[in-house]
């Protein structure tokens, strides 16, 4: 028994949303009631990386209003609230370059996942307010023009700060 595409298309829809929804929460609940924090994390940035990397989605050239502003400020705030530990770490900028004299610079794992959430916020009220094609090409194009460097750096962050 073959399933329709629009039956596949529902259940990823249905699937990142949940991720989003609940990644977001970090962003928009200080304090978030979770008893292990640091893995939920980790499990949702997998998950949302791995929606990134099967998103498929055709074009939808209608137009539509743009998302509200988010506040950047109390985004921030809540998840410093909820992530106290976080801090800077190094990356050596152009890893796939082997030099003795690498480009380490310094990141920030608030920032990270403060910009992810924005990201997200934004395709959660594209998939709230405008239409399915409309959301996943918001997701996959913040994904692979932003958010993406921001999850793997977070989750290299977090993979060497839990070892």
């Amino acid at each position: 028994m073959q399933v329709s595409p629009n039956k596949i298309i529902q259940r990823i829809m249905i699937e990142l949303k949940k991720v989003i929804d609940n990644l977001v929460e970090f962003g928009t609940i200080p304090n978030v009631d979770s008893s292990n924090k640091l893995n939920s994390l980790r499990l949702l940035l997998a998950d949302l990386h791995s929606q990134f990397l099967h998103v498929s989605f055709e074009y939808d050239d209608k137009d539509y209003t743009d998302p509200p502003d988010n506040n950047s400020d109390e985004i921030r705030s809540n998840v410093e609230s909820n992530f106290p530990e976080f801090g800077f770490y190094h990356s050596v900028f152009e890893s796939h370059i082997i030099s003795k004299d690498a480009d380490v610079v310094m990141g920030d794992a608030i920032d990270d996942l403060t910009d992810i959430i924005k990201d997200m916020l934004d395709v959660k009220w594209r998939l709230e307010n405008t239409s399915t094609n409309d959301a996943l090409w918001d997701f996959e194009l913040s994904m692979r023009s932003h958010s993406e460097q921001h999850l793997v750096n977070l989750m290299k962050y977090l993979k060497d700060k839990l070892s």
